[in-house]
């Protein structure tokens, strides 16, 4: 077993919205990917993604990474990366919504006994958001769902539970489930 590098990863536009990630650096940038798109929700089975040593779009790409498991990235190892602690890179992944996120090497040590990698560690704590037809009446349900539809008909973000979501009004709309 060699060397556990551990990641801090952070959404661009929400940097308060993060995650922890302990990888081990014999696996590659494409068990790094799969273990972001788990932690923030990302599909899985779509997109491309990459990994940056700079700013994004100005800095030179590692490769990309492509659902299935391809890609000029995918196969290369995290400790041939030449990083060390503090140093920071970025990552998109669906180049056509641009999801961004902020990346850095928070530290390098020696695995743990126990457990595989790589894993979700810590995160950020939740600001959750209610239900806003449970909070009108009195109840604080919190929300799974963000309706698009009825956010972008009013407005304003309107966040719902599983049960308010499944109400005929929402049956046709659009909707997406809200990352905590």
């Amino acid at each position: 077993m060699g060397q556990v590098y551990q990641f801090k990863v952070a959404l661009k536009h929400r940097k308060k919205l993060w995650r922890l990630i302990e990888i081990e650096g014999n696996q590659t940038l494409r068990d790094f990917d799969r273990i972001i798109r788990r932690a923030f929700q990302h599909d899985l089975d779509d997109h491309l993604s990459e990994f940056y040593r700079g700013p994004i779009w100005k800095a030179g790409g590692l490769g990309e990474i492509n659902p299935t498991g391809g890609g000029p990235g995918a196969k290369k190892r995290i400790d041939h990366l030449g990083l060390a602690e503090g140093d920071k890179l970025e990552y998109v992944y669906d180049f056509g919504d641009d999801i961004q996120h902020f990346i850095t090497l928070e530290k390098i040590k020696e695995p743990a006994e126990a457990g595989a990698y790589p894993r979700i560690i810590a995160q950020s704590k939740p600001r959750y958001h209610y239900c806003e037809v449970c909070d009108r009446e009195g109840k604080k349900t919190i929300a799974i769902w963000l309706c698009i539809a009825c956010s972008e008909e009013e407005g304003r973000f309107v966040y719902l539970c599983e049960d308010c979501f499944m109400d005929e009004k929402h049956e046709d709309h659009y909707a997406e489930e809200v990352l905590y």
